[in-house]
């Protein structure tokens, strides 16, 4: 009998070490972006989207092995073009980026709104070709911005980050902003306000606005099987 569990254990530790190499080149980007993915000054990582790849890298039994790093999101997106076997999250699918990643994996269902102040008149919104007409604050680079670009939008304000994003537009530097409803909500509280002060004009059903985990061109297909696997449980 003690032969067997010494032998179970051994199968178990080779079967977990054999697990662990198959992920030894993966690596993880994501950035601070309540309420999809949270960090706290441990730096552990929480949110609608960031604890579903926590607790993957735990059923996968590697999240000893494999870090997820925290970094400026135009760095991440820089380095999940240019190698392989790196997983990019919170993601959402546009134009440019269908024919380059891996969407694996959908983490998070939502809708794009356009929102303008509640105490701003003369804004009148019913659909693209008006939002068209107003400035509209968006971070550069990111999904709605690329969004907007693909539908001819010009009065495009932009900034580097989704805080300074929403600031800049509470201080009336633009008109509208686009973005999801949860996020808003996030980034309002950060901001001491609140859904109170906004009013939405518009939902874009037209853009993609839902949350994917994406993995960067050439990815190790039975890697990425393995986490939709454990991710979709």
């Amino acid at each position: 009998m003690k032969k067997h569990i010494i032998l179970f254990l051994f199968f178990c530790k080779m079967s977990q070490s054999t697990l662990a190499n198959e992920f030894k080149d993966l690596k993880i980007y994501t950035e601070n972006n309540p309420p999809y993915v949270v960090v706290n000054e441990k730096n552990e990582i929480s949110g609608l989207v960031g604890e579903k790849v926590v607790k993957a890298l735990k059923k996968l039994k590697i999240e000893n092995e494999v870090k997820i790093e925290v970094v400026p999101w135009a760095r991440a997106l820089i380095e999940a073009k240019k190698q392989k076997n790196v997983m990019i999250f919170p993601f959402v699918k546009t134009k440019e980026r269908l024919g380059i990643f891996n969407f694996a994996i959908l983490a998070y269902k939502q809708t794009l709104n356009f929102y303008k102040l509640k105490d701003t008149k003369g804004i009148e919104v019913r659909n693209l070709e008006d939002a068209k007409k107003y400035t509209t604050c968006v971070v550069r680079n990111d999904y709605r911005h690329e969004h907007l670009l693909q539908a001819n939008f010009t009065k495009i304000e932009e900034t580097t980050q989704q805080t300074q994003n929403v600031q800049k537009f509470l201080n009336k530097r633009c008109e509208l902003i686009i973005i999801a409803e949860e996020g808003l909500k996030a980034k309002l509280k950060e901001l001491y306000s609140n859904m109170n002060v906004v009013e939405k004009v518009l939902e874009v059903p037209e853009f993609d606005g839902n949350i994917y985990i994406a993995f960067s061109p050439g990815s190790d297909e039975s890697m990425i099987h393995k986490f939709k696997e454990v991710t979709e449980k």
